[in-house]
């Protein structure tokens, strides 16, 4: 790649420099670097790779994901800038009739999950704003693209982490919202994106060795995980960032019917539609999710689950909508 720039290609710089990582994948959407790239070599030196708006050497990208090397790294300060020239691209590839919806499914999905990381590792308003720019053309995709929500749904990936479960959530959402209201205008998608893909950020403030407890929660332990539905409202207000939707979504996600719900033991018509598209892509990600305290389920288990136990006794018209994203 060429080596035009403030630093030579091949130039070290120290370990501890604030640096953010992003997937190789996401760069299949750019020419050119939008600011200096960086690997980070076997003694945990971070390597410019490529210069800021230097052209971008394909073959030697495939070569890293050959060799297993799935991500580069971005400065911190180089953040803000990296994100504006990322969403812009992101528009216009959502946009091209030309690209084939696996790529753009691609692209999307890789682009929004390195965001959300960033909001979850650092849940301060510039990057939970820079990951509301991700979910914009994520939402924009599944709009206007069955066959790309299609290529979405697929390449969900299921671990414990927190960011992965909030993303797929976000998009499994995203689409039963589109199946079910159609294209109300009553309903705006963007402010549903960010309540869906967003309504976990409150778990960034529980320890970790809660969440990922191998075993049954204490009740005390119980007590503070739940905590995490208003503490995600708190961030948002926080930081200035927050809608009816997200309000909404984020603190009646884990509301029943039966009043045993928390954090306000809401009933019945009481819980919000909004909540309740929520509570159903969670509950199927949380089956479907590789966790310290159960193994995943499949598809199908994960759907006859939810049918015979969680949710088809009194969301029916939702589940019937939910089931058709797996279909064909």
């Amino acid at each position: 790649m060429s080596d035009a720039g403030k630093a030579p290609e091949g130039a070290e710089i120290a370990a501890e420099e604030s640096f953010f990582s992003v997937n190789v994948d996401i760069l299949d959407c750019v020419d050119k670097a939008p600011c200096d790239l960086y690997r980070r070599n076997a003694s945990g030196q971070y390597v410019l790779l490529a210069s800021r708006s230097s052209t971008l050497d394909r073959d030697a990208l495939k070569r890293l994901q050959f060799f297993g090397i799935g991500q580069l790294f971005v400065q911190g300060q180089d953040s803000g800038c990296f994100s504006r020239i990322l969403r812009t691209r992101l528009d216009e590839i959502v946009k091209n009739p030309h690209i084939e919806a696996s790529v753009k499914a691609r692209v999307v999905q890789a682009s929004c999950r390195d965001a959300m990381r960033r909001a979850f590792d650092d849940p301060r308003g510039p990057f939970i704003r820079q990951a509301c720019d991700m979910i914009v053309p994520t939402v924009d995709l599944i709009v206007q693209s069955d066959q790309a929500t299609r290529y979405l749904i697929q390449l969900t990936s299921f671990d414990h982490a927190t960011y992965v479960h909030s993303t797929n959530v976000g998009i499994f959402a995203v689409a039963l919202a589109r199946l079910f209201f159609g294209l109300d205008r009553a309903h705006d998608m963007h402010n549903l994106g960010m309540g869906f893909f967003l309504h976990d950020l409150g778990k960034c403030r529980i320890p970790i060795e809660i969440l990922n407890k191998p075993g049954p929660l204490t009740e005390q332990e119980r007590q503070v995980v739940n905590c995490h539905v208003e503490e995600g409202f708190r961030i948002l207000e926080e930081n200035g960032i927050i809608t009816d939707e997200a309000r909404t979504i984020t603190l009646e996600h884990h509301e029943k019917d039966n009043g045993k719900g928390y954090p306000r033991g809401k009933m019945g018509a009481d819980i919000h539609p909004y909540a309740r598209i929520c509570r159903i892509a969670d509950i199927y990600e949380a089956l479907t999710a590789e966790r310290p305290y159960h193994r995943r389920r499949s598809t199908f288990d994960a759907l006859r689950i939810m049918k015979e136990q969680e949710v088809a006794d009194v969301d029916k018209a939702l589940f019937a909508h939910f089931l058709q994203l797996f279909a064909g």
